[in-house]
């Protein structure tokens, strides 16, 4: 069922049956067929990869259901699709001298869009009700708040706990909700009807099928070009490239592999985006013969990472030098990595007395990060080639995470990271303080320098980071390996910008 009279491309007969599935699905939304012959669409449909837990913004903190909640609700500050922090529900934000106070002050006029004026009270209401429930998901992007307050109708004061310079990136993360309504019906049929004071409303919600939302013709900021958009999750690849091949789909996530096969069907258009995440090696430098720094610099310089970002990975992802990706405040061209060296890396090996020794070297055989078991095979063969032994040990991811979760690497592992705040404080807090899931070494230098970056701003911030991102590389503590792409099939008319973190926001989009 083609959304628009206009498609002229369809799928053979055979591809559509494979994909019966999406297609109902993709019929099953709630609203009405949309954009006759020669007209310009403004209804779009998008796949996400996953369906969300619940449709009440302060129980559910997934990243993949705020690509509904940035179109209904509205967020203090909003992150651009570059990374930037710009105005939301809020025009300014200021801290005190220390950064242990931050001071909003909102919009004058807001209201949600049953009417019900939204005010400081209602931001104070949704992040204290956050704040209460230490198990919540959204519970962790709060943990530095001491306490919220209503100061006036239009000023909501945070206290920290202790200084925070990159707080106000974690309010993009919190969607505010009338508390009058939210009290009056309840945390459960909230969710079933939920009422907010973004760009759209919802119009329907069939959970695991599609959430459709319409424009709201009351909303404060500018009104958006699509008038209508449909949700749908989608979990597989293959039913999401042919959703968008077939017209049932707008723009849906594709895995890097099937970028050229979209290009080549000419049926649709391809985005790629560098994403806001780095993958990486991580290395338990406290384990048998990584105990040597020699050693883990061997392993940096062995690593040829151009014959991964743009041979196995066809030019879809960037080396990284670094821990954080381009996207992410706190990256800086000034943090180098030993680069590729193999004849220095043999030479290290040699002065450390490296006997061939085995090295576990973990990895995902699914999920997170695209082809990785190949990407493992590739810096096996890599290794190799300077006389270093691994043993791959491949997991599923849920198997995986857990063993990183809880510090069981015994030797290195393939992993990845990508702040959904697109700052650098949450991944150096996993790197380098003493609870992080990914902190073998414990060194003290790393864990005062995480902690110095929140009480400065500015350059003098960054200046903070590349310090200890380069302290890093020298140590070994971690090799970062490639910046991804965020990668789309979409329709071939659609304008659209896609974000760094992966999510969509639909309200400057527009089809030509």
């Amino acid at each position: 069922m083609p959304k628009h009279a206009r498609r002229r491309r369809l799928l053979a007969t055979g591809a559509l049956a494979a994909t019966g599935t999406l297609l109902l699905t993709s019929c099953a939304g709630g609203f009405d067929e949309a954009s006759a012959e020669g007209e310009t669409p403004t209804r779009i449909v998008a796949a996400i990869p996953t369906d969300p837990t619940s449709m009440d913004p302060i129980r559910s903190g997934a990243l993949v259901v705020l690509s509904v909640f940035f179109h209904t609700f509205d967020q203090l500050v909003a992150i651009t699709a570059d990374g930037e922090l710009a105005p939301k529900l809020a025009t300014e934000w200021t801290p005190n001298d220390d950064l242990t106070q931050w001071d909003f002050t909102l919009r004058d006029g807001v209201t949600a869009s049953n009417g019900e004026a939204i005010t400081a009270e209602d931001v104070a209401f949704s992040y204290q009700t956050i704040l209460d429930d230490p198990t919540g998901e959204n519970f962790a992007y709060l943990s530095s708040v001491s306490s919220v307050e209503a100061v006036d109708e239009l000023t909501v004061r945070f206290t920290l706990n202790s200084p925070f310079s990159a707080f106000p990136r974690n309010t993009s993360l919190i969607s505010v909700v009338p508390a009058d309504t939210y009290q009056e019906v309840g945390a459960d049929a909230f969710a079933q009807d939920p009422i907010g004071s973004g760009p759209y409303v919802f119009e329907s919600i069939q959970t695991g099928v599609t959430y459709d939302l319409a424009r709201n013709d009351d909303y404060w900021g500018e009104a958006p070009a699509i008038e209508q958009i449909s949700l749908q999750p989608v979990s597989s690849d293959e039913s999401r490239v042919n959703g968008v091949l077939s017209g049932s789909l707008d723009v849906a996530p594709i895995g890097p592999t099937q970028v050229s096969s979209v290009d080549g069907q000419g049926a649709a258009q391809v985005f790629s985006a560098l994403s806001n995440g780095v993958v990486f090696l991580g290395v338990n430098s406290t384990s048998g013969v990584l105990t040597d720094v020699r050693i883990r610099e061997a392993i940096a310089l062995a690593i040829d990472k151009d014959a991964i970002t743009g041979g196995l990975l066809g030019g879809l992802a960037e080396p990284a030098s670094a821990m954080l990706a381009p996207a992410v405040e706190g990256y800086s061209d000034d943090v180098t990595d030993p680069g590729f060296n193999q004849e220095r890396a043999r030479e290290l090996l040699a002065e450390a007395g490296y006997a061939g020794e085995s090295i576990p070297f973990d990895y995902a055989t699914d999920g997170r990060i695209p082809l990785s078991s190949e990407v493992a095979q590739t810096i096996q063969a890599s290794l190799a080639e300077v006389g270093i032994t691994v043993e791959l040990r491949g997991a599923d991811q849920q198997a995986h995470t857990l063993k990183i979760r809880s510090k069981e690497m015994q030797g290195i592992y393939l992993n990845t990271w990508a702040p959904s705040t697109v700052d650098g404080d949450l991944p150096l807090t996993d790197f380098y303080e003493t609870a992080g899931n990914n902190n073998y070494a414990q060194d003290p230098r790393t864990a005062e320098l995480a902690a110095e970056q929140r009480a400065v701003t500015g350059d003098e911030r960054l200046d903070v980071f590349a310090e200890l991102l380069n302290y890093s590389n020298e140590q070994g503590y971690f090799v970062p390996l490639y910046v991804p792409m965020n990668n789309y099939a979409a329709d071939p008319d659609l304008e659209w910008t896609p974000r760094a973190d992966g999510l969509f926001d639909f309200t400057q989009t527009s089809f030509r």
